[in-house]
């Protein structure tokens, strides 16, 4: 490994160890639900979802779902 590439990664860990330098503003993915593909977004602090569920509450399995799975991969790598 190059002495650039061991900078990158040393770089890399750094930020890592320092989450508030990041802020996610958009994030969006495919949920395969039960009655179909729906598209699940989060943008500037808001979640959405294209499912028939989600117009009335604001709310809907498939976010509350990402939600957990995001929650449980952040956990393991923070």
């Amino acid at each position: 490994m190059t002495s650039y590439a061991i900078g990158r990664v040393q770089k890399a860990l750094q930020y890592s160890s320092e989450p508030s330098r990041v802020n996610i503003k958009t994030f969006s993915a495919t949920f395969q639900g039960n009655h179909g593909t729906h598209e699940v977004m989060y943008n500037q602090d808001h979640w959405s979802c294209n499912c028939q569920s989600y117009p009335y509450q604001n709310i809907c399995s498939h976010t509350m779902a990402l939600q957990n799975i995001l929650d449980q991969i952040l956990s393991v790598t923070g």
